[in-house]
């Protein structure tokens, strides 16, 4: 019996004894429920209740002989019938968690714990991006994400990626100081900074370790800022090599940003001011 596959069937919700059942007719069959307990290891004792249990999931299958024989579910047929019932049980539970506090508010950060569950948070907010995504990103991270963001690009999201080292250029609109990550990172700790739909922010660093922590937030003004850092980073690059940045960063802004972008640009005098001794 393989071993490996015991913990597979154990995360759908199969007790130990039903799945070693169910992978020694897979190997053995038809078989009595005397051979099946033989191969299986299970106790004589419980595996006829075991095998009833199978058979009422439709897991398995008796043959009218004497003595009566079991033969499994094909495993095509078992893989159709754990996604239909994952997909039933998924939209009984979304239609039942709608109607649990409706006013629930997300709350303003949250924290992420872990490199991979970090990429995974990614690139969930990528595939839901409807009209922009924003990155301050390393390479390796942007190969992680790159068919979410190729995915995001046919959607039509508009997407701007900048970076202080050298990522592939194919996807998006990207500006890169084109820096060798391996030296970069004796002088700079690597970084992601997402912004999705200017709705939602991940930000923090970046270390392929489970302690690797890193904010998730829909707070409106933190998102502002992490917009604003982009944007930031996007300008200086542009005074750096004389690259003219304004189409870029006026589609980034909009609302409220726009508008003080806005102001900004009427004629103020500005106040500059240094205290002396």
């Amino acid at each position: 019996m393989n071993e490996k596959l015991l913990p597979a069937l154990k995360s759908f919700g199969f007790t130990s004894n039903e799945a070693k059942a169910y992978l020694s007719l897979l190997q053995n069959n038809p078989a009595t429920g005397y051979e099946v307990s033989g191969k299986s290891g299970i106790p004589r004792s419980a595996i006829y209740e075991i095998l009833k249990r199978l058979e009422n999931t439709g897991m398995v299958s008796c043959v009218d002989t004497n003595p009566t024989r079991y033969i499994p579910l094909p495993p095509d047929n078992f893989f159709e019938m754990l996604e239909n019932n994952f997909s039933a049980n998924l939209d009984a539970l979304k239609a039942s968690l709608q109607n649990v506090n409706a006013d629930l508010e997300v709350g303003d950060l949250w924290n992420i714990r872990g490199y991979d569950t970090m990429i995974e948070r990614a690139k969930t907010m990528i595939r839901g991006a409807e009209s922009s995504v924003y990155l301050s990103i390393w390479r390796t991270e942007l190969e992680k994400l790159h068919a979410d963001l190729k995915e995001a690009e046919k959607r039509g999201v508009n997407i701007v990626i900048f970076s202080f080292c050298e990522i592939p250029a194919d996807v998006g609109t990207i500006f890169s100081y084109n820096l060798d990550s391996k030296r970069l990172k004796n002088v700079w700790s690597s970084k992601i900074l997402l912004v999705a739909d200017r709705d939602s922010a991940l930000l923090g660093g970046v270390e392929m370790l489970p302690s690797n922590k890193v904010a998730w937030t829909k707070n409106t003004a933190i998102v502002s800022i992490a917009l604003n850092y982009i944007i930031l980073d996007l300008t200086l690059f542009g005074q750096r090599y004389n690259i003219d940045m304004g189409e870029v960063i006026a589609r980034m802004l909009e609302g409220e940003i726009r508008d003080l972008d806005d102001l900004l640009h009427e004629d103020h005098e500005p106040i500059i001011y240094t205290s002396k001794d």
